[in-house]
């Protein structure tokens, strides 16, 4: 039986974004047909050292031989790399070289190497087979992977001259303020655990968050950024298989030269709960940051119901927005998301950035929840306009008022049940058999 290393920047319980919860559900789905699967990941540990290693498990799949996964999470406590460091850390080569050998893989599929860095492939015995999801555009984007103007128009692509500023203003270098965070972080670290010091900084108002987030520093030169560009391209052509759930990033990587993407549609399932005799009122559910639109929600839902009805509340990670307060609920976990799908007349979706394939649409479709969502991206292989939700051209409020004042006036029959996590899972393991001798 072949054993797996899927490797991602996070893994819940401590990082629960969409490339987090799609990495450990696949785990868990090829857990179940019979593959041994273990993990890696980065996470954010202040009072660990940088480059620690941190063993533990997480539940298996329900029924499957292997019990729980097991887990190796890699400690990186530093968020901003230089374009020239092309997302290599030295210190961290020798802990990713002990982790590999520890897990001893025989196969390693990628979600993604923000926070693990460059240097993985070089840590990888030679010969092994290796796969590499995409499910952002970070290999050959700096700026969070998002391809995505600081004007908020769509890039056209990676170039050195606008990937160096692009790539200043979206993660600078921390400031006198940040660094001092940090620090503090560092000391307060050794006494409380580190989820709850992430509890306590989000308790802290916007107004103090946005300064340590936006922090101090130049764009380092196109030089730099070429060489970030061409180093990280390289490393994507260096996998064996590549996959991407939507066919509009796969083909903007081939385009690109990363050699041929394999077109894999994500799946999901949701955990069980009751559905509730009524639907009632609209949600957004994502980061609270520009790129994701929540202030376009809020604009939208104001002009499409002045009165207030039916009720919007915006659920997700703190971000770079200051928001109306009455608007604002909090980050929800697994079951919260299920149970807010399940009782919403729609999710509302306002990204600025084309997307590749939101797990949260997925989401929705197994919770039969509507969606309306902005028709770019690989957004529209996901939701099929008056079938599963409605389409509007992204950015556009006054369209996005019109499809909610449609879906709340006669919402669309129920959306399409999303592929399950086995049958994606299945197709993988079929990827894997290809390149195993």
């Amino acid at each position: 039986m072949a054993k797996v290393l899927m490797v991602s920047h996070g893994l819940p319980p401590r990082e629960a974004a969409g490339t987090e919860q799609h990495t450990l559900a696949l785990a868990l789905a090829l857990q179940g047909l019979g593959l041994e699967v273990a993990l890696l990941a980065a996470t954010r540990a202040p009072g660990e050292a940088h480059g620690a290693l941190l063993h533990g498990e997480l539940p298996g799949a329900p029924g499957a031989k292997g019990g729980p996964l097991q887990v190796i999470r890699l400690v990186n406590n530093v968020p901003v790399r230089r374009l020239a460091d092309a997302e290599a850390d030295p210190s961290l080569a020798q802990p990713l070289a002990r982790a590999v050998r520890a897990l001893r893989p025989d196969l390693v599929h990628v979600h993604h190497l923000q926070f693990i860095g460059s240097g993985l492939m070089d840590a990888l015995p030679p010969g092994l087979p290796t796969v590499m999801t995409l499910h952002d555009r970070w290999m050959w984007c700096a700026a969070g992977g998002l391809g995505q103007l600081p004007s908020g128009a769509r890039c056209p692509g990676p170039a050195p001259d606008r990937c160096a500023p692009c790539a200043a203003a979206w993660a600078p270098t921390p400031g006198r303020r940040a660094r001092a965070l940090l620090g503090a972080a560092g000391v307060f670290g050794r006494i409380l655990p580190v989820d709850r010091l992430h509890r306590l900084y989000q308790t802290l108002p916007d107004g103090l968050r946005a300064p340590l987030r936006r922090g101090q520093g130049a764009p380092e030169g196109e030089a730099a950024a070429k060489h970030r560009n061409d180093v990280m391209m390289g490393v994507l052509r260096r996998f064996g298989a590549r996959i991407s759930p939507s066919a509009h990033l796969a083909a903007e990587a081939e385009a690109l030269g990363s050699g041929p993407v394999r077109v894999i549609p994500h799946g999901v399932e949701l955990p069980p709960g009751p559905q509730p005799a009524q639907r009632k009122g609209l949600i957004f559910l994502g980061s609270l940051s520009h790129h994701k639109g929540p202030d376009l929600v809020a604009a939208a839902w104001s002009l499409a119901f002045p009165a207030g009805d039916p009720p919007l509340r915006l659920h997700g990670p703190p971000g770079d927005l200051r928001l109306p307060p009455g608007l604002v609920g909090p980050p929800l976990d697994r079951a919260g998301v299920a149970a807010a799908l399940r009782g919403a007349q729609a999710l509302v979706l306002g990204s600025r950035w084309q997307e590749n394939a939101p797990l949260v649409i997925l989401e929705a479709r197994a919770a039969g929840c509507p969606v309306v969502a902005p028709r770019a991206g690989g957004v529209p292989e996901l939701l099929e306009d008056g079938v599963d939700g409605l389409l509007y051209p992204p950015g556009d409020v006054e369209a996005l008022a019109a499809a909610l004042r449609r879906v709340v006036a006669a919402p669309p029959g129920p959306p399409r049940p999303p592929p399950r996590p086995a049958t994606q899972a299945e197709v993988v393991r079929a990827v894997y058999a290809a390149l195993l001798p």
